[in-house]
């Protein structure tokens, strides 16, 4: 009985010391091995297994057509995730001090998030033409709204005692969101940063797919086009670790954050 007990919290700290990015690889390993037995089950050449996939992706990867799409790609996601970051973090945090702006903001933004953001493409289209600056945008506007959502909501509830004792010292603004408003916010604040970036890449995919004649989108929707199936999951595999890696770097950042300044009820 006591061996018993004794055992339990050491496996209990052995499940939570595991890294916090292998249960997501382990199943990536399991969703690969069941493609691959499906694949080898159905042995049909519309079905290709991740082997096929994969040396169809290695292949493509040399032609300089693909390089570039994955090159503009690239630059246009950096660009539009900086800039949907900074804009909605700064203004969330503006807003959210303010319980007056924040209750009128909060209901219009919320109502805007809810549209799926695929009806609104035609819009920038007709504005803003076709080209870098439309699938930028439309990348840009499907990450701002969450990560400004979550600002305001994370400032919102900073502690108002710390708010009020800033304000009897006198504490400036900056001083004030130097000191206060920033810390308290941080966890959330990575939090936003991770779920952004796979709102802004699904964006600009999307703004690809529909309106561009580079970038990985584009291809995804050649092929498609061209029912180059080998070549279709080569590219979904090319999209997966675009996302995955940038996913687990913020989700490394995101957990250091909350450990050191996240504090427990």
């Amino acid at each position: 009985m006591t061996s018993t007990v004794k055992s339990t919290p050491v496996r209990s700290r052995t499940l939570r010391a595991a890294p916090p990015w292998v249960p997501p690889i382990l199943l990536a390993g399991v969703v690969l091995l069941a493609w691959a037995v499906t694949a080898s089950l159905a042995d049909s050449a519309v079905y290709p297994g991740p082997i096929e996939a994969l040396q169809s992706l290695l292949s493509d990867i040399g032609s300089s057509r693909l390089q570039n799409s994955i090159v503009d790609t690239t630059r246009v996601l950096l660009l539009s995730y900086l800039a949907a970051v900074a804009v909605g973090s700064i203004a969330g945090m503006l807003l959210g001090l303010s319980a007056f702006w924040s209750t009128a903001t909060l209901p219009v933004v919320y109502a805007l998030n809810s549209i799926p953001k695929i009806v609104l493409y035609p819009i920038f289209l007709l504005f803003l033409g076709i080209g870098d600056f439309s699938r930028g945008s439309f990348a840009f506007v499907s990450g701002v709204l969450p990560m400004f959502l979550i600002m305001v909501e994370a400032t919102s509830n900073v502690s108002r005692l710390h708010l009020k004792l800033a304000a009897s010292l006198g504490m400036s603004r900056i001083s004030l969101m130097r000191r206060i408003v920033v810390p308290s916010v941080l966890p959330s604040f990575a939090s936003g940063m991770r779920l952004c970036f796979g709102l802004t890449l699904i964006g600009l995919i999307l703004a690809e797919m529909f309106s561009s004649s580079t970038g990985l989108g584009y291809e995804l929707l050649r092929n498609l086009s061209l029912a180059r199936v080998e070549d279709i999951l080569g590219q979904v595999i090319l999209i997966g670790l675009l996302a995955l890696i940038p996913t687990f770097a913020l989700q490394y950042l995101e957990i250091r954050i909350r450990n050191r300044y996240e504090v427990a009820p």
